[in-house]
């Protein structure tokens, strides 16, 4: 979407939505029917199982793993 980063060596799967704004750093692996929100930040080297929802304005810790099916509520930081 608009204004979205996607960096270097960063992995998107199939049927993700990448809203406006967001900014995935390198090194990330997003797996597949992923929905990143708007506004968020995906610190470097960071893994997104399949089937995430990630809210807005969610901030994650570099590299870190957020397991599949997770369900991240807006505005959180992500340790």
């Amino acid at each position: 979407m608009h204004n979205a980063i996607v960096n270097a060596n960063t992995s998107i799967g199939e049927n993700c939505i990448i809203n406006t704004k967001a900014i995935i750093e390198h090194d990330c692996l997003i797996s597949t029917h992923c929905h990143i929100s708007t506004n968020t930040t995906i610190n470097g080297e960071v893994k997104i199982g399949s089937k995430c929802f990630i809210g807005s304005n969610v901030t994650t810790k570099d590299n870190i793993t957020i397991k599949e099916n997770s369900f991240i509520k807006a505005g959180s930081l992500v340790k």
